[in-house]
């Protein structure tokens, strides 16, 4: 079976093809056969039976009987009153007998062979000339009751008869069975041409290849190419992805790792001045500070990138996990001199998604908002059905910035605090992953103050 698995589809196909139509062959054969030897019996039944009722019919009581009552010229009567024909002796035979079971008239062949029976019907005997070979008789009683007839006929000249007129028919499909597998193969190899040419197609892509398979293919192959498609793009997007991170990283690293070595070198080069040392040291930590945050935000990037759904989401409860981000983010805050506040305005319908990450997405709005605001700015995230809304009263942006907001490394001019251009992408990016909508605008507060708002809608 497993060999029969691992072989061509086109082999296959020809096999199950040509031994079904060998099944079906043989199945009509069969039934055909059947069917042709009821008729056959019927009619050889129906000809016994005229025959008999003929005979029957007939002046035999007055012929036999009462011109001949001695039975003892009975054997020389039964010799002058043979009847032939001129036919198979097979094909049918009878005989006369009275009621005790005399003979007394026969066809002159098998018929003197016939043992009486008394019965009346179709019975099947042997005879005493013919070896094993069953006979069919049909036996019927005259009117007076005086005679018995008996018409009898070899059951093996009726399955001759059957062999050789099923056989007469059915030649003609043993001579075109070769032409009838001839034309599979030639159908099979016709209607497989298709998926021959898709592969042929796959096999001469290059890895660079962006171009999708022709979709001119048979509907039950369509399902196949069009799934292949989807396959060469979502490939064509991740290997975009993975240029796009390999060129981004070189490019961010390179000037943080200069920044590194200049740092290092002035710290070898201080030499007495205690003060450059101390400087340098600290513009190392800095830079290597920057460093990681990049790496790791490049990272978590590149795997969220890589996502395509969730795994193992779970029931989100934004009234205790907004809580536990401020509090985890309080003392971070106060540092910069920058107050966090939560508005829980009603409860969001139960939603599915991972924590993890809607946690991550909220820390980098906040983070941003701490980096980026003023001393004495109050970031407020608020908790509504519709979504959460992450405001602050630090002056907002440039209108023509915003529209750039959110792309990879991109960061407004005039910012003094260090950062790489990465959490607003991280924040889309994780949204999206739970068919989340971001909306980035400047807003005034009712105190007439102008801010940043980022609304996150479900």
């Amino acid at each position: 079976m497993k060999l029969i698995k691992n072989t061509s589809l086109r082999l296959r196909l020809i096999l199950v093809i040509s031994l079904t139509a060998l099944l079906i062959w043989t199945l009509s054969t069969l039934t055909a056969w059947w069917q042709v030897r009821k008729e056959v019996n019927n009619v050889f039944d129906a000809q016994q039976i005229f025959f008999a009722q003929r005979l029957a019919s007939s002046n035999l009581d007055t012929i036999l009987m009462n011109r001949h009552p001695d039975i003892r010229h009975k054997k020389a009567l039964k010799k002058q009153a043979k009847v032939r024909f001129d036919f198979d002796h097979d094909a049918l035979a009878f005989a006369v007998f009275t009621h005790e079971g005399e003979r007394v008239l026969s066809d002159g062949n098998h018929g003197d062979y016939f043992n009486f029976t008394p019965t009346q019907g179709f019975s099947e005997n042997k005879i005493n000339d013919d070896g094993d070979d069953l006979w069919r008789i049909f036996w019927l009683p005259t009117a007076s009751g005086r005679l018995v007839i008996a018409v009898g006929q070899e059951l093996d000249y009726r399955e001759d008869l059957v062999e050789e007129m099923v056989l007469s028919q059915m030649w003609i499909w043993f001579a075109s069975l070769p032409l009838l597998i001839l034309l599979i193969v030639w159908i099979v190899n016709r209607e497989l041409r298709s998926l021959k040419a898709v592969s042929q197609q796959v096999e001469q892509r290059s890895p660079e290849d962006q171009g999708v398979l022709s979709t001119d293919v048979p509907k039950e192959i369509l399902p196949l190419v069009s799934n292949l498609n989807q396959f060469f793009e979502r490939t064509s997007h991740l290997l975009t992805r993975e240029r796009r991170f390999t060129s981004d990283a070189a490019h961010e690293l390179r000037s943080p790792l200069a920044g590194l070595k200049i740092q290092t070198e002035i710290a070898q080069l201080a030499g007495e001045d205690s003060q450059l040392r101390e400087k340098a040291l600290s513009s190392l930590t800095e830079g290597i500070d920057r460093a990681t945050q990049l790496i790791e935000q490049l990272l978590t990037l590149s795997r969220l990138d890589n996502l395509t759904a969730l795994d193992g989401v779970e029931t989100v409860h934004w009234d205790k996990l907004i809580p536990s981000l401020i509090r985890e983010r309080y003392f971070h805050a106060q540092q910069h001199q920058i107050e966090l506040m939560y508005e829980q305005q009603s409860l969001p319908s139960p939603q599915q998604g991972q924590p993890l990450l809607l946690s991550l997405m909220l820390r980098n709005l906040v983070d941003n908002g701490i980096k980026y605001c003023p001393q004495g700015t109050t970031i407020t995230i608020q908790l509504n059905a519709k979504g959460i809304v992450v405001e602050d009263n630090g002056g907002g942006v440039a209108p023509e910035e915003l529209t750039k907001l959110g792309q990879r490394f991109y960061r407004p001019a005039g910012q003094n605090q260090k950062g790489c251009g990465l959490g607003l992408s991280i924040v889309q990016r994780i949204a999206q992953l739970h068919h989340y909508h971001v909306e980035i605008e400047n807003h005034q507060n009712s105190q007439g103050e102008q801010g940043l708002r980022v609304t996150i809608h479900w």
